[in-house]
């Protein structure tokens, strides 16, 4: 089971790459560039889809546990086709979004098993150039909630988008809530010293003199 805490750990040691490897000047990093022994871990989710045209985003390379998420060899399919027709048009938006703007985009959706079983997912997508240079190809993972369908063996036959947002806005949101959770540990924490320090004070207000207050 990855976990939500796993899943945003991975897509934050994918994203961290990504950076490392692109231009100090900005724009997408060489696919050459990319070294999967770098991304040893999160591996099995990786995939590379290629624009062949505007409509068309073949799968190029496809990680292992990917593919049997879906129960098939995902290479040369189109990475568009694994949605429902009313959101294939959103889909490449975001795909040529990702490529005209160099930045990643995060995909946010539910899919679902053969017995109706949800599997919330997200999907990282990482705009990469050509040996020509032209943005063509994207670097993707898929991240679930979690693969206890997988390990019982059901595969995903149907997947919706929820929403989308900039890789940095995700990483914003990922920022805010580590802290809020800090915070509020660090609340918690006090609160309990300021109780047991006030029971301290009370056993001690209590203490008659020449008695010795008892242990415990």
């Amino acid at each position: 089971m990855m976990g939500l805490q796993m899943r945003q750990t991975a897509a934050k040691a994918i994203l961290s790459y990504w950076q490392a490897i692109a231009p100090e000047a900005g724009g997408a990093p060489a696919h050459a560039t990319v070294e999967p022994r770098a991304l040893k871990a999160q591996l099995p989710d990786l995939f590379l889809v290629e624009r062949l045209d505007r409509a068309v985003f073949a799968f190029r390379l496809a990680g292992t546990r990917l593919c049997a998420r879906y129960g098939r060899e995902l290479r040369d399919h189109d990475f568009v086709r694994l949605w429902p027709a009313a959101q294939q048009g959103e889909i490449l938006a975001q795909l040529n979004r990702c490529l005209q703007t160099a930045q990643p985009v995060m995909l946010r959706g539910v899919a679902a098993t053969l017995d109706g079983k949800p599997v919330g997912f997200e999907i990282v997508l990482m705009p990469l150039t050509d040996a020509e240079g032209r943005a063509t190809r994207v670097l993707g993972a898929m991240l679930t909630d979690d693969d206890k369908a997988l390990r019982d063996g059901a595969i995903l036959i149907s997947q919706r988008l929820e929403n989308s947002s900039d890789a940095a806005d995700y990483e914003r949101a990922l920022e805010d809530a580590s802290s809020a959770a800090f915070s509020k540990a660090r609340e918690t924490k006090v609160s309990f010293l300021r109780v047991v320090d006030g029971l301290k004070d009370e056993r001690v207000a209590a203490k008659a003199p020449g008695q010795t207050l008892a242990a415990g």
